[in-house]
């Protein structure tokens, strides 16, 4: 698979999207010398290979796995080796692939189709007999149960009828303004719920989730944990200036995830999705999120949509209640990159990597000129960030 110049436009644009929706300004007081957040350099240079592994990717979703290795779910990316901090312009780029980061933090094994030199996407739909219609997948978050692996996944499809106003940042030109009216024709059609044997990760069976995506147009699977029982599935609902989150949950003890669902309407739970209210959140939320358990709190974490800051909020649960609204780290790339055109977006934290009180936070950068991401690897590689749980909890 050969990458062009439209298909590079195209693909930063897509994957701008869900970072540009909608954006609402919010600054809220930390103070970053009491408890500093430092960067985790180590991680990205193993998360990371210049030898013929994953060389970029954004989404990195992750969870931890029986043996105590991690799974991260990586949206789109790129394999290939990297010389001198660039990648070859015929490098393949994937939609999807998965990252697996040893127990003992020294390697990594990429999950794809194929293989390492000839790979392709490791998850894609299926299309009816007869369909040649063009569909992909962005990974959402997972879990796992026993010996089988779930991932939700969004299903997306061009669209041509699809118009959606985009607010670009600061610095685009009228060239990206056109390609985006022209590129951001398409919409997520349904979301499925696939699942993979547990340890070498084969295909068992897509399954639709049963819900009116359409109706709804809830983002169910953009976060998930399992606790006291139930398996919470978050997802964010985007409106023309303000993006929420809503949360189902199904019991961990049912043999079937993908129905069942009941839905938080603000005061108890109900299996009409109708129902569904959003939690109270006063910033508008990144597509992509965390929510987890620390102790006996419940942690928020998202970067603001269409901006740079990253913020937290407690709760003591995993519905209701969320205070204590910190801006724990301002992402610096955009405003260093002296043409204007590197942004940052869906910063996710990784529980299962708290180490001294330190939670490791990854967040997303891309550039909007599409050549950018070969020039410059760096420019389409996850930052990742060890933040203090004091921080955030005080």
């Amino acid at each position: 698979m050969k990458v062009n110049r439209n298909d590079l436009v195209r693909f930063t644009a897509v994957v701008f999207l869900f970072s540009m929706l909608a954006h609402q300004s919010c600054k809220s007081g930390a103070d970053p010398t009491s408890y500093p957040v430092i960067p985790d350099k180590e991680f990205g240079s193993l998360f990371y290979s210049d030898s013929g592994g994953i060389s970029g990717a954004d989404g990195l979703f992750s969870f931890l796995l029986p043996d105590r290795s991690s799974v991260f779910l990586l949206g789109d990316c790129f394999l290939g080796k990297v010389v001198n901090g660039t990648r070859d312009m015929r490098t393949p780029m994937l939609r999807n692939a998965f990252i697996i980061v040893n127990r003992e933090l020294t390697g990594t094994r990429a999950i794809v189709r194929g293989s390492t030199d000839d790979p392709h996407t490791f998850m894609e739909p299926v299309n009816e007999p007869g369909d040649s219609t063009y569909r992909w997948y962005w990974p959402g978050h997972g879990f796992i149960k026993n010996d089988t692996v779930y991932i939700f996944a969004l299903s997306l499809v061009n669209d041509t009828s699809v118009v959606i106003n985009i607010r670009l940042p600061e610095g685009a030109d009228d060239e990206t303004g056109r390609m985006a009216e022209e590129i951001f024709s398409f919409r997520i059609s349904h979301i499925d719920l696939l699942s993979f044997s547990y340890p070498d990760f084969r295909h068992i069976e897509t399954q639709t989730v049963n819900i009116d995506y359409p109706s709804s147009l809830i983002d169910f699977g953009n976060c998930v944990m399992v606790d006291k029982g139930w398996i919470y599935i978050y997802g964010t609902r985007n409106l023309p200036d303000m993006s929420k989150i809503h949360v189902a949950r199904v019991p961990f003890s049912s043999n079937i995830f993908k129905s069942d669902w009941e839905y938080y309407t603000g005061s108890s739970w109900d299996k009409d999705i109708r129902k569904s209210m959003p939690l109270d959140i006063d910033i508008s939320v990144s597509e992509q999120f965390s929510i987890f358990r620390y102790g006996r709190k419940y942690i928020l974490l998202t970067q603001e949509r269409a901006g740079a800051d990253i913020y937290t909020y407690i709760s003591d649960s995993p519905y209701r209640g969320f205070h204590n609204k910190k801006m724990i780290y301002h992402t610096t790339e955009m405003e260093s990159d002296p043409n204007k055109r590197v942004i940052t977006y869906n910063a996710l934290a990784h529980r299962q990597y708290i180490e001294n009180g330190m939670l490791l936070v990854s967040y997303c950068v891309n550039s909007l000129n599409p050549i950018d991401i070969f020039e410059d690897v760096e420019k389409y590689r996850a930052r990742f960030i060890r933040v203090p749980m004091k921080l955030i909890l005080r």
